[in-house]
Formats: structure tokens, C-alpha cells, sequence
């Protein structure tokens, strides 16, 4: 794909360039790159950083090729893609073209995502199928050993469309996984956009192979649709973000915070930071230290009911779960595993005939990382167990 990057434009283009810059041009312009740009709902500013957005706002996503004239670099995109900014700087409209210069084009989108076990061995020693930057083994559990390589693939989810008609698409995120949890279109996905040229040749955004240590470059136009603006809403943006156990990374390279993998206390503390709060990523142990205790330690039994009611809890507080039963052990450590309160229900039987009831029990429905992603499901999934109950400072 790389060797179509320096294709000349069709000479139309060279002509509608000179037209539009008014002045005589040494060369012909030549495609230097493709990207895919994005606006969180209509009214929006387009960019080609991350697409964050509800799920109900109206997300969108363009194509736009990236050219050089000489010195002058020009940008071709639909003319409605506007106001548009690459890089973090604003596309001037004297620097614009349309698509149609380039003649007859077509475009396909494929999205870019993780497969959800790694299909081979582990470049860092790693033996869990879930990706891990930590060892896993008994003996030395959680020793750090590299990061663990990220397997990518693409599927295809828009064909070839003659025209620039496809050069605009809904940003949604669908997953060509089928064992994938999709819930309410929430969730995270990278798109690639392709373009044919009248020449017959195809250049691309960045896709499945634009990958550094911590997972896809940022250049991978990323898309997490969420389902609101608190700490749950952003949690529910991590959707089909793979586990990687141990997530790692300085800074904005944080792989939590690239939305590449995370584990289940960093996807936590991730959703947390997306909400506004000032948090550093900690392990399940060191919880406490940013959250208050609601409900002191109760043991579960095999079904998810406690010991003693647990009361007083909200969508979106923590719960920290150590195994019991045959999971005794499970890590060395003082808690295995933390999970977030997704949806308060009970027991279709009971008096609340499965409505809310405001106890926590096995009924309740809870988010946490699985293998190999974020999942929803029932609380007594988890059980038999030990937990406590945490809530954000």
C-alpha cells in the first residue's frame, strides 16, 4: 500500500489546483497520505483526533486526502467536511479542494479492532491467552515481562462505492467478531477508509498494520461511542477494548488511556479520568485510597446472595471481588478482581419481581474485564466471593 503514497494526481486535479491557487505550479501535486476525520454530532468541528461521542449525538466520520503541490500542501475532502482541522491546526479554505478533483474515485471503510485471544505465541514469554504484560504463573505472578504483542485484523463494512457519495459515513461501532459483546452500539473501534483512483490504484488511512508496542497508533482513526457522560457512560465507551493484563504506559501512551487494553482495575480508573476525575491508574489493592468504603467486606455464596444485606449502593460504584470456592488463591493478592455496578435488579420472584431493588446481590447486573473483554452480566457470575463496596471520592 505504501508504494501508491507518491502516485501522481489524475491531471484534472493539477488543473482545478491551479485555478483554485490563481498562480502557475512547477509539478503536478502528489497524494502524500489518506485520513479518516471525524465530528462528535452535527455542528461539530471535523478532526482527525479520536471520535469520542454519545451514542445518540449523531457521530460522524469523512475521508480526506492529504497532497503536495511544491511546498503547498492541499487538502481534499467533501466541501460540508467544514470547519476541518488536522494535527490540531485549522484547514484554511484556500488549502481545500473537493474530492471530485480527483475524478472518478471510489471508497470502502473496513473497521480495525483486536482479536480477543492472541492466535500464537506470545512475543513476551507471556502463557495466559488474553494478552498480559505480566507474568501470570504462580509462582511469580504479575512480573513484568515486556508488552505483550496485540493481534489485529480488519473487516470490510462498507464496499466500494463509485463516487464520492461513500466519502461520508455515521460513526458506529460494530465489531466483525462474532463472539464480540455488543451492547447498544456502545463501545470502542478503529475505521480505515480506502480510495481508488481513476489510475485504478488504491491508497488507505492507516490500518491493522500501524501498531507500536502499546497496540494501533492514534493515526488508526479511533471511535468510542458511549452511553453518557459520567463514569459509567465512559465505562461503557471500553467496550470491545481487549484485557491486557498489566496495562502499561507513560502519559497519553497509557494503553487505558490509547483505549488499546487495559486491565480491570486501569479500565476503572480510565473511565474515571474520561469523566473528569484527577486519578492515577492503581491496582484493585490501592482502590481505597481513591474511593470511600460503602459496604465493608461480605462474602457471597455459591448463588450471589450475601451474608448480610448489602444496602445503600449506586450504578457505578466499585465493587472488589476475592474469590472464594475453587478460586481460593486465585492471585497472591488480597483481591483478585474489580467490577462496577452496570444495572440494579433482583430476583424476578421476589417483591421487586426483578425491578431494582436497591441491595446489591447475584442479580444485580455488574461490568468488569473478562477474558478477553469488558462484559455485563450477573453478579452471582462471580461468585462465590468475597466483596466491598467502594464509590469515587
Amino acid at each position: 500500500m505504501a508504494h501508491t503514497l507518491g502516485m501522481r494526481i489524475h491531471a484534472t486535479l493539477a488543473l482545478a489546483v491551479v485555478a483554485a491557487a490563481a498562480s502557475t505550479v512547477a509539478a503536478e501535486p502528489v497524494i502524500e497520505r489518506v485520513a479518516v476525520v471525524g465530528r462528535s454530532s452535527p455542528g461539530a468541528p471535523w478532526t482527525d483526533a479520536a471520535t469520542e461521542a454519545r451514542v445518540d449525538a449523531g457521530a460522524e466520520l469523512a475521508v480526506v486526502a492529504i497532497a503536495r503541490d511544491g511546498r503547498r500542501r492541499l487538502v481534499l475532502a467533501d466541501p460540508a467536511v467544514a470547519p476541518l482541522r488536522l494535527g490540531g491546526r485549522a484547514v484554511p479554505a484556500r488549502d481545500r479542494l473537493g474530492l471530485d478533483a480527483l475524478g472518478p474515485i471510489a471508497v470502502r471503510w473496513s473497521i480495525v479492532e483486536p482479536h480477543g485471544f492472541r492466535t500464537g505465541a506470545a512475543a513476551n514469554g507471556a502463557t495466559s491467552r488474553f494478552y498480559s504484560n505480566v507474568s501470570t504463573e504462580r509462582g511469580d505472578f504479575g512480573r513484568w515481562l515486556g508488552y505483550d504483542r496485540i493481534e489485529y485484523f480488519a473487516t470490510e463494512v462498507r464496499p466500494w462505492t463509485d463516487g464520492v457519495t461513500g466519502a461520508r459515513i455515521p460513526a458506529e461501532v460494530v465489531s466483525g467478531d462474532p463472539d464480540a459483546i455488543q451492547v447498544a452500539g456502545v463501545g470502542t473501534v478503529r475505521y480505515q477508509a480506502s480510495l481508488r483512483l481513476p489510475s485504478g490504484a488504491v491508497v488507505a488511512s492507516p490500518g491493522a498494520e500501524a501498531v507500536d508496542a502499546f497496540g494501533l497508533l492514534p493515526s488508526v482513526h479511533r471511535v468510542s461511542l458511549r452511553t453518557g457522560d459520567d463514569f459509567v457512560g465512559w465505562l461503557s465507551a471500553y467496550l470491545l477494548v481487549p484485557e491486557v493484563f498489566g496495562s502499561a504506559g507513560g502519559g497519553k501512551n497509557h494503553q487505558t488511556e490509547r483505549f488499546t487494553g487495559a486491565d480491570c482495575a486501569d479500565v476503572m480508573v480510565g473511565a474515571a479520568r474520561r469523566g473528569g476525575a484527577r486519578l492515577a491508574y492503581t491496582s484493585v489493592a490501592g482502590l481505597p485510597k481513591v474511593a470511600r468504603t460503602i459496604a465493608a467486606a461480605t462474602t457471597l455464596d455459591d448463588v450471589g446472595r450475601p451474608a448480610r444485606p448489602i444496602t445503600g449502593v449506586a450504578l457505578g460504584d466499585l465493587i472488589r471481588i476475592d474469590y472464594g470456592g475453587t478460586l481460593v488463591g486465585h492471585t497472591p493478592r488480597g483481591w483478585d478482581h474489580v467490577a462496577a455496578l452496570w444495572e440494579d435488579r433482583s430476583d424476578p420472584a421476589g417483591p421487586s419481581g426483578g425491578g431494582p431493588d436497591g441491595q446489591l446481590d447475584g442479580f444485580d447486573l455488574v461490568i468488569h474485564m473478562g477474558h478477553p473483554r469488558l462484559v455485563i452480566e450477573p453478579l452471582a457470575a462471580q461468585a462465590p466471593a468475597t466483596v466491598d463496596v467502594l464509590r469515587w471520592r
